[in-house]
């Protein structure tokens, strides 16, 4: 049995095109896996559940990705 990785969302609630992603909830599957290699900055937002318990969160730093990544996705959208 092919068991699918589950990632957490821990940035800012953000709109692709294509996609929702809003934070705390969990996403998998290979849509999700599309758009982490379309988007490389949302493979630092979207944490694996099985390492969430030992990952310390920097709001910061994620608010500061997340901004990055609304621009990456302007951008890509011109």
């Amino acid at each position: 049995m092919n068991e699918e990785i589950k990632y957490i969302y821990l940035g800012k609630n953000i709109d692709f095109p294509e996609f929702g992603f809003v934070k705390g909830n969990v996403y998998y599957g290979e849509k999700i896996e599309e758009l982490k290699k379309k988007y490389p900055l949302l493979d630092k937002l979207l944490v694996n559940v099985e390492e969430l318990a030992g990952y310390e969160k920097n709001e910061l730093f994620l608010e500061k990705i997340s901004q990055e990544l609304k621009e990456e996705i302007k951008g890509g959208s011109e």
